[in-house]
């Protein structure tokens, strides 16, 4: 992560972490226990990469954000130079590499994520990798991600996604067209997770507690 304090509010929320506390975007859930919404769309740098309805699950116990395999594989195609690393499961690209932006549009509102935010350097600081990364996985139940052992609740989650586990809660329609959405977006934003109502939130930070 950037080391930058959070906070957890349980109960509530705080409004005086939020740029406006009345313009806060509420999105139906679709699937409670998922934290699983429906996307407008989602675009890198001009072009926009996904078709239909698009969903998102909002999770907190992730790192990185994962995606469809042909829509992370149209973002990764634009980099020279770029290598799937198969003991990591993310993208090697060069250091160099200008990474455009990429927005999710939710609620009809968009939200960014700048290119700069979507690269990580190991700790030699001589490899780069792509922060987004492909929903795909090998037999083994775990693998290890940048050091990080991946929770079992969110390679179920993945496999449920990429169909891989014989039955699955995303409805058909967001079937191999859903975006596991991690610490990577959700740090940018306020995020609000109502249960009893069943909605997502989102808010815009104060300049203070943004990166």
């Amino acid at each position: 992560g950037d080391e930058a304090d959070g906070e957890l509010a349980i109960g509530g929320y705080n409004e005086d972490r939020m740029q406006n506390p009345n313009e806060i975007n509420w999105i139906p859930l679709v699937k409670p226990a998922y934290w699983l919404i429906v996307m407008d769309q989602v675009k890198f740098g001009d072009a926009v990469i996904t078709t239909g309805q698009t969903g998102g699950i909002m999770d907190t116990g992730t790192s990185l954000i994962y995606g469809p395999q042909t829509q992370v594989m149209s973002m990764v195609n634009s980099f020279v130079g770029s290598q799937f690393v198969t003991e990591l499961g993310l993208f090697n690209i060069p250091c160099e590499t200008d990474i455009p932006n990429v927005e999710f549009q939710i609620g009809g509102q968009p939200y960014t994520i700048p290119g700069d935010q979507l690269k990580i350097r190991d700790d030699t600081q001589m490899y780069c990798f792509f922060s987004v990364a492909v929903m795909k996985f090998a037999v083994s139940s775990k693998f290890d991600t940048m050091g990080e052992i991946l929770e079992e609740k969110v390679v179920n989650e993945i496999k449920n996604l990429t169909g891989k586990s014989g039955s699955s809660p995303i409805p058909i329609e967001l079937q191999h067209n859903t975006w596991l959405m991690g610490d990577v977006f959700l740090r940018r934003q306020y995020s609000i997770f109502d249960y009893e109502n069943e909605q997502f939130g989102l808010a815009e930070l104060k300049e203070d507690f943004k990166e």
